[in-house]
């Protein structure tokens, strides 16, 4: 087993994320159940940026980092985690438990269609691609243009396993938004 794949289960495992469904009825809503794998993994979620990604293009207070979305981004900028520094927007860095947040929000916005998408199915069919692109409507407009650096980061992401990895240049260029 590669040191990858092992870490990835262990992060996966720390997380509190299971590999079977139990009972009929599926996830509670807000619960993560996927299948174990390197694609879409939590710690290449923040650690090559693209956490980053969305609490920059998606995050702000009027758009996802609003507390009444279902997919809500938490960030440094934006809306917060409760905290014990009280760290508000504008202060301080996001937080693991804020990256967490984002992760799960974002994986659990259409669960079963992320599992397809983990096991090898096609990134564009998942609403947090096709949205930011405007594939389908989406309130806030275009947050990302096909072909450009958000849009690789995100999909590359997605379909990361330990032959094709994230672009990790693109993330890193696509997190510099807007640029400063």
């Amino acid at each position: 087993m590669t040191s990858r794949l092992l870490v990835s289960i262990v992060i996966l495992s720390a997380f509190g994320i299971s590999s079977s469904v139990v009972g009929c009825g599926g996830p509670d809503k807000g619960e993560l159940k996927r299948k174990l794998s390197t694609r879409a993994d939590p710690g290449s979620f923040r650690v090559n940026g693209v956490t980053t990604v969305f609490e920059r293009r998606c995050g702000s207070l009027d758009c996802h980092g609003g507390i009444g979305r279902n997919m809500r981004i938490y960030s440094s900028r934006g809306l917060r985690l409760p905290n014990e520094a009280g760290l508000a927007p504008g202060a301080g860095e996001t937080s693991i438990d804020e990256s967490t947040a984002n992760y799960h929000s974002i994986l659990t916005l259409e669960p079963e269609l992320t599992n397809e998408v983990i096991e090898g199915a096609d990134p564009y069919m998942l609403q947090i691609v096709k949205k930011p692109l405007e594939l389908e409507k989406h309130k806030g407009g275009p947050a990302i243009r096909k072909g450009d650096d958000a849009e690789r980061c995100i999909v590359s992401w997605l379909k990361a396993d330990l032959i094709t990895p994230i672009d990790k240049e693109a993330c890193t260029r696509a997190a510099a938004f807007p640029k400063e």
